[in-house]
């Protein structure tokens, strides 16, 4: 598998342990496009039960997206570390 679905994977994955089969349900992504056409910053917010858990910035979607599944996968781990074991 490519590294670069490696947060949204292990994010999909936590939600899915956390609440079954209802995982994408609790899962809502924004994106913004700034800049040009041919030079876009895209800034990609995650939220679990309109939360905001992770934001991230990229020159295309796949990297920005990834970066805020990162994030957000660091801060639930903290978070429901106690359910995780």
């Amino acid at each position: 598998m490519p590294n670069a679905e490696q947060n949204r994977l292990g994010l999909n994955n936590l939600l899915q342990q956390r609440y079954g089969t209802s995982a994408a349900s609790h899962l809502r992504w924004e994106s913004v496009k700034y800049g040009d056409d041919h030079n876009p910053t895209w800034t990609f917010i995650v939220y679990i039960d309109n939360i905001e858990y992770g934001r991230g910035s990229g020159g295309d979607k796949g990297s920005a997206k990834e970066m805020a599944a990162g994030v957000a996968l660091m801060q639930l781990r903290r978070q429901w570390a106690h359910l995780l074991l």
